[in-house]
């Protein structure tokens, strides 16, 4: 088993927050978080970044700018398929 110190504390939190590590390793992240100030930073760095993005693509696209990307998605394949 990894052990959580600040490297890999702050390599994994954003697997933390998604809730992407097993039970294991989300209860020692967890406690290492409750102990670290400076990962406690990182992490409310992460949460509050997440949030935003969160926020911000809550919105689906213009159905115009939709069809725009699909169609050049469909020239680049194209091209590709030369």
């Amino acid at each position: 088993m990894t052990e959580f110190n600040c490297q890999e504390t702050k390599k994994h939190v954003h697997e933390f927050l998604q809730q992407e590590l097993s039970d294991a390793e989300m209860n020692e992240v967890a406690a290492h978080l409750a102990h670290c100030e400076s990962c406690e930073g990182d992490y409310g760095f992460e949460h509050l970044f997440n949030t935003v993005i969160q926020r911000s693509c809550n919105e689906a696209p213009p159905a115009e700018l939709a069809s725009r990307i699909m169609a050049r998605v469909r020239e680049i394949n194209a091209e590709a398929g030369k």
